[in-house]
């Protein structure tokens, strides 16, 4: 047993490394949750943000060396029964995919309750009542292959909370819903948090939305806990720390980064209403309408690349239409975010630009020829991009794969390195890609997508498992490649990512592409699928949508008011 347990759920000296590296990926981490706390855990791509969470629950333990003890309610979670660790401490994992284990709906929420033993009346009431204070009956009855990510989440969230657990562990959880259905999905946190008094423990790189709903925000860096903090104490935490945290700082809510670069100080503004209130109270006589410097521009070159004609598709021959008479053309240099809800077509979309998948109406051209004599022209990096590698290494991968297109060994090593440089992961080479973090793997896939040189990227979700500051990274590599004049079709449900990278963007619905435009136009008009920059400053600032964007003006019209 421990020493003096401040905290119902107590990780002590905890350090762990991977069976075969020699890197350790958590190092001396030690903090304490309190019962009915909701913690978030926070940090870069790679700063063992998931390793963390797997270790507080057994049964996803890595194999590896493990220093350190943890205790749930004061007793050693290594002596503590398989089956009520399983119960007591509910995970729900970043992919839907990797959770659900059944064929249905009701399957999948009496699954564990039948591994527990439990009697089928006893099984049949706790599902009814979850199902009620979720509000997902239509998910009872629904085949789970036939679910969006959102309704798959929120049945993997279901069947965790039918076992009665005392801690909720999650890890990404709202990484592939779309923002409205991720909003529903924090909202339904806190109801279990506040109303019902669990515990909570989630790992998030987008924290705009559950920022300020939290108890406690919990830096990690490379395996270290760097500062543990209240939400609205955070800039003092940035402020007297001797670290350097602008990577952290990137990752912020929106209010926040503006706060901390205005060089204001008194109360720290953390919610969209917060930072409204904030401008308002510098700028109450001043609404600035002339930004048009800050605002991007449409590019010249009108040179199509990829045209889609009349385009209709779907899956079996008698199911609906996931595409519907699509008439949509993209251009050479471009970069075009498409965002919507889960489940509209958006990455079937990109599976029939990518020749995957055929229309049974309509045609698809790149460059003014069919698609299947063009497919060498054109990457595609899936939702899931551990399914691009098959072995045991990035750098085995990306040398395979170069073998395989008759590249020379002296080549092969200039064309490694150069992608390695420019994606920065010459660190994670030598790991075995199931080994990698979400972002790390996102990193390498596109690495493996850039040694084919393609003219046409299609980019399903690129920037899971990345923070703020690798997204503008991969920003501007993207951009970089734009210039070259290749072709960037991006699907996202990261909206700033979509509003600080495009040209152009759009809106899927009912099985097409809708109001399309650059970016400040398009997400200055909408209401949900818009950024919280743009909530907040669009009553001070007219028509700008990223944070970049709002901190530029304010401090030019500061310096103005100053003069």
């Amino acid at each position: 047993m421990g020493g003096d347990f401040l905290g119902y759920l107590e990780i002590e000296d905890l350090s762990f490394q991977y069976a075969g590296s020699e890197k350790k990926v958590l190092n001396n981490v030690s903090f304490s949750v309190n019962q009915g706390d909701f913690i978030l855990i926070c940090g870069a791509s790679g700063s063992g943000k998931s390793t963390l969470l797997k270790m507080l629950k057994p049964q996803l333990t890595p194999s590896g060396t493990k220093i350190g003890e943890i205790y749930l309610n004061k007793e050693n979670l290594s002596t503590i029964p398989d089956v009520f660790s399983a119960s007591k401490i509910g995970y729900v994992m970043q992919n839907p995919e990797n959770q659900i284990v059944t064929d249905k709906g009701w399957h999948e929420l009496a699954f564990g309750l039948e591994n527990i033993g439990l009697t089928p009346s006893e099984i049949k009431n706790r599902i009814a009542e979850m199902v009620n204070f979720l509000g997902i009956p239509e998910l009872v009855e629904a085949q789970t292959k036939d679910l969006s990510g959102g309704q798959k989440q929120l049945l993997n969230l279901a069947s965790v909370l039918v076992m009665r657990p005392d801690v909720l562990i999650l890890d990404e959880p709202t990484t592939q819903l779309d923002p409205i259905a991720a909003q529903n999905f924090v909202d339904i946190l806190v109801r279990l948090n506040r109303e019902m008094g669990l515990t909570i423990v989630l790992a998030e790189h987008s924290l705009e939305s559950v920022f300020s709903l939290v108890s406690k925000v919990v830096l990690l860096d490379k395996g270290q806990v760097i500062f543990s903090e209240e939400p609205a104490n955070i800039s003092q935490g940035i402020q007297s720390s001797k670290l350097d945290l602008t990577r952290f700082i990137l990752s912020l809510p929106s209010a926040v980064q503006i706060y901390l670069e205005s060089g204001q100080s008194g109360k720290t503004p953390i919610t969209v209403i917060d930072g409204k209130r904030f401008l308002a109270q510098h700028f109450s006589s001043r609404r600035d309408k002339q930004n048009k410097n800050k605002i991007q521009q449409v590019k010249n070159n009108q040179n199509t690349s990829v045209q889609l004609k009349n385009c209709w598709f779907r899956y079996e021959k008698n199911s609906r239409d996931i595409l519907a008479g699509i008439d949509f053309d993209l251009y050479e240099g471009e970069i075009f975010s498409l965002v919507g809800g889960n489940g509209t077509g958006k990455t079937t979309l990109l599976k029939v630009i990518a020749g995957i998948q055929k229309c049974y109406l309509g045609k698809v051209t790149l460059f003014n020829q069919p698609i299947k004599k063009m497919q060498q022209l054109i990457g595609y990096l899936p939702q899931n991009p551990q399914t691009m590698f098959i072995r045991d290494s990035v750098v085995d991968d990306y040398k395979n794969y170069l073998l395989n297109q008759k590249v020379d060994e002296q080549e092969q090593q200039k064309l490694i390195e150069k992608i390695t440089d420019a994606l920065d992961i010459k660190e994670i080479l030598t790991e075995h890609p199931l080994d990698l973090s979400g972002g790390e793997c996102q990193r390498a896939a596109l690495g493996k997508l850039l040694l084919a040189d393609p003219q046409v990227l299609l980019l399903d979700e690129p920037t899971k498992g990345i923070d703020n500051y690798g997204k503008k990274e991969l920003i501007r590599l993207l951009k970089k490649l734009s210039l070259e004049g290749k072709t960037i079709l991006v699907v996202t449900h990261d909206l700033d990512f979509s509003a600080e990278l495009s040209d152009r963007c759009g809106l899927f619905f009912q099985n097409d592409v809708l109001t399309t435009g650059i970016p400040n136009e398009f997400f200055s008009h909408q209401t949900f699928y818009t950024t919280a920059a743009s909530r907040i400053s669009r009553e001070t600032f007219s028509e700008l949508v990223t944070t970049d964007q709002v901190i530029a003006a304010y401090i030019e019209a500061k310096g103005v008011a100053d003069e």
